[in-house]
């Protein structure tokens, strides 16, 4: 397929909103960030079975969803080359510009913490742990405060390596391939 995107410019922040606002392009990214590559009726099963609560879904919902990322949502993402779709062996991996949108795909489960929460925790546990021990809380005054503070950050470091990592991060992607 024509590629309408250029390859060399990141996505546009609403471009990328209109892509993951229809709910079956989104579950087509969500599910191959699990499992890459599927074929076209398995990703189609899939949402179908999400889309009507049903396992398997009815068969008139598993054809919706199967003809209408056919025809309309794989090509879209193809030609954003967020995905690749061959439409002859109906096979579909994730494209060369899908970690561009992987940091809208997180989805905390209820319970869990996002990784901006945890980041907000270890911040203010840090701020915590050197005010107690510049004011002098007993235990808290075996380290320096400055120990504290550096610990907090390079705890802050090393989770937003491992979470840019994990995710990708399209900035990071320019600055090492020139």
């Amino acid at each position: 397929m024509l590629k309408q995107s250029k390859q060399n410019e990141p996505l546009d922040q609403a471009e990328i909103h209109h892509v993951l606002s229809n709910n079956r392009r989104y579950h087509v990214l969500n599910l191959l960030s699990d499992e890459n590559p599927q074929d076209l009726r398995s990703l189609a099963n899939d949402i179908a079975a999400a889309e009507s609560g049903e396992s398997p879904a009815p068969r008139k919902v598993r054809q919706s969803v199967y003809v209408t990322l056919h025809q309309n949502h794989l090509p879209k993402l193809d030609s954003l080359d967020l995905v690749q779709y061959d439409d002859t062996s109906k096979m579909v991996t994730l494209g060369d510009r899908a970690n561009e949108v992987n940091v809208y795909l997180e989805a905390v489960e209820r319970g869990h913490l996002s990784w901006s929460e945890y980041q907000l925790g270890v911040v203010i546990l840090g701020l915590l742990a050197t005010l107690a021990s510049v004011i002098g809380t007993p235990v808290l005054t075996m380290f320096d405060p400055v120990a504290y503070a550096s610990g907090a950050l390079a705890v802050l470091l090393v989770s937003i390596a491992y979470q840019i990592s994990e995710q990708g991060s399209p900035w990071l992607d320019r600055l090492t391939n020139g």
